[in-house]
């Protein structure tokens, strides 16, 4: 087992975590590595720190451009890996330090396409504010599917490269949300055997600034109506309600951004469709009609629950 593993890391205004973020990579007990760091113009010391680590580690490099979004970096970075396998890391994140190792040990061992592991959402005081560790057998794809326990996030797994490549898989440069779930379920559509384990490898950061914690409308909607047309909603219909009720609709209420009341408008205006076939959500909308945020906060928990 000694196969090359591409980690890429797309960088932003992350420097006060970058180092811990580069350090946990360069630290694996797992050695085969190349660790490829995108700057995507970041304004901050974010390029120097990657420079420097390029000049301390030979398995580190560096690609510099101007500013695009973390779905481009990673794209960019798939266009320079020659990796086996593929892991994707946010610059904020960091990884447990036999991840690598072990997932290789057990994608080896079961002929898997596809391993997904656990995580753990962690405040800068190294306080763990909530873990998931849900797990499964080793799956086909469609079993796999029908678990309901796909990680939504691309960092929490490793992929393979030739799987990637065959199917010229890329994250869409258009969304600054959830395209990295679109780019998981596309990547699992194309796999035979999938497995997911309970061990907390990846460690997110809750971080005030992360790209996923922005409560803007406009995005929320343009990744509402991408998750609307995507070509494989059929087969990922109940991940793809739960993400747009919890990741996009929740989001703006929580915020105070828009009140139940606009948000039900708006999916009349826009002709939504991302309730069907659970026409009773929009009904519990409807009565909602005229209800605060809060109360708008309390359905959408409920809902999610």
């Amino acid at each position: 087992m000694n196969e090359l593993v591409s980690v890429i890391v797309p960088v932003y205004k992350t420097e006060k975590y970058l180092n811990y973020c580069i350090n946990s990579i360069v630290s694996q007990t797992y050695n085969n590595l190349e660790i490829i760091l995108i700057d995507d113009g970041s304004p901050d010391r974010c390029p120097a720190i990657c420079d420097l680590w390029k000049e301390k580690d030979e398995r580190i490099k560096v690609f510099h451009q101007v500013n695009a979004g973390g779905g481009q970096a990673r794209n960019l970075a798939l266009d320079k890996s020659k990796g086996k396998f593929v892991i994707f890391v946010d610059s904020d994140d960091w990884l447990e330090v036999d991840c690598i190792e072990k997932c290789l040990k057990l994608i080896n061992e079961y002929h898997l396409d596809f391993l997904q592991f656990g995580l753990k959402r962690v405040d800068d005081n190294g306080r763990v504010l909530s873990a998931d560790g849900k797990e499964t057998a080793v799956l086909s794809a469609e079993e796999y599917i029908r678990t309901g326990k796909i990680g939504i996030c691309v960092g929490g797994g490793i992929f393979k490269a030739d799987i990637i490549q065959a199917a010229n898989l890329r994250f869409d440069t258009d969304l600054k949300l959830g395209e990295d779930q679109l780019f998981v379920y596309r990547y699992i559509s194309k796999c035979k055997y999938c497995n997911r384990i309970n061990n907390l490898f990846y460690n997110y950061r809750a971080n005030a600034e992360s790209a996923c914690t922005i409560s803007n409308p406009q995005e929320c909607i343009k990744s509402i109506k991408a998750f609307q047309k995507f070509e494989l909603r059929r087969i990922f219909e109940p991940y793809i309600q739960r993400s747009i009720l919890r990741y996009f609709l929740y989001p703006i209420i929580r915020s105070g951004i828009l009140t139940v009341r606009q948000i039900y408008i708006l999916i009349q205006t826009e002709k939504f469709e991302m309730l069907v076939p659970n026409r009773k959500i929009e009904k519990i909308f409807l009565n909602l009609y005229k209800c605060s945020k809060y109360a708008g906060i309390f359905f959408l928990r409920y809902t999610l629950s």
